[in-house]
């Protein structure tokens, strides 16, 4: 049965810099502080947590009002942790099963947190159009995305931390992952092969979720695999990979040896072959995904 909720996804931003800047230690120590802090702001506003995503949480709310406000508490309280956060917000009805929400409104709110700078609160209107008008003068139009399976572009908002003035639409600046600089970069696509299946990557779509559980939007189904294990970001018209795993990633480009990532990002260049949890010794293996990057 679907019920209507406001959906929030948080993240920490650049955690791989913060692990590489404070050492694994303190930089888990500190990421857990973070998200048991993340947890009792959503709490606090009646949200409840669904899940943790790496190093952040899906949070679902019964009105728009309470996770806007959540979101706004997140940012504010960011700089006490030294750490900055990315938070996309959505309206929409989801399926809620034990530990984990279903539907196109969760692929939605995803989309539009993948796409938020660092300090910065992303919604749809579908969110903006439930809030009262308090929340509303904290708001700015942005520009609208085209999300994959969706017919129309989303019209999407960014939530300041304070009420914003009246300004005509077509001084806005758009948000991070601005329209005309994707459109500009889109010819650059990427390929994963992975089990007979091919999944193409562009600029346009955002992050792409690669691990084990259901959820991920490339699974790889091995053991070595952790639920999630990595991602892959358009950044500086290049694909970065970045490692959020247990047992590391493997790049292997052409014939040089594998570079091996833990917590770590790296350039996918030219073709060749990742192992998620192990190294790659041929495209066969349940935990091998092949890729090639290609100017269309």
């Amino acid at each position: 049965m679907e019920t209507p909720l406001a959906i929030l996804f948080v993240d920490i931003a650049d955690s791989t810099q913060l692990y590489e800047r404070m050492g694994n230690v303190e930089a888990a120590a500190l990421t857990q502080k973070m998200l048991r802090h993340l947890r009792m702001v959503i709490e606090g506003k009646r949200g409840q947590v669904i899940k943790m995503l790496g190093d952040g949480l899906l949070g679902a709310f019964p009105t728009a009002e309470e996770a806007g406000w959540a979101a706004i508490t997140m940012v504010e309280s960011q700089a006490a942790f030294r750490l900055q956060l990315r938070v996309g917000l959505h309206f929409g009805p989801v399926v809620q099963r034990t530990e984990d929400l279903y539907g196109d409104a969760c692929n939605v709110c995803a989309r539009v947190e993948a796409l938020a700078k660092p300090s910065e609160i992303l919604a749809t209107e579908d969110f903006v159009l439930l809030v009262s008008e308090g929340l509303k003068r904290r708001t700015k139009p942005l520009n609208n995305i085209s999300v994959k399976g969706k017919s129309a572009p989303l019209r999407i908002h960014q939530l300041c931390l304070a009420e914003v003035a009246d300004e005509p639409t077509d001084n806005m600046t758009v948000a991070a992952s601005s329209l005309p600089e994707l459109s500009a970069q889109s010819r650059l696509t990427l390929h994963l092969a992975y089990k007979g299946a091919v999944f193409t990557v562009d600029a346009e779509q955002g992050r792409l979720r690669i691990g084990r559980e259901e959820s991920s939007a490339l699974r790889i189904l091995s053991r070595r695999t952790s639920r999630q294990h990595a991602v892959i970001d358009f950044s500086r018209e290049s694909f970065i990979l970045t490692d959020h795993s247990t047992n590391g990633t493997f790049v292997r480009s052409g014939d040089s040896l594998p570079v091996a990532l833990k917590r770590d990002s790296t350039k996918l260049v030219g073709a060749g072959l990742i192992g998620f949890g192990a190294e790659p010794e041929h495209d066969g293996q349940d935990h091998v995904a092949a890729f090639r990057c290609e100017l269309a």
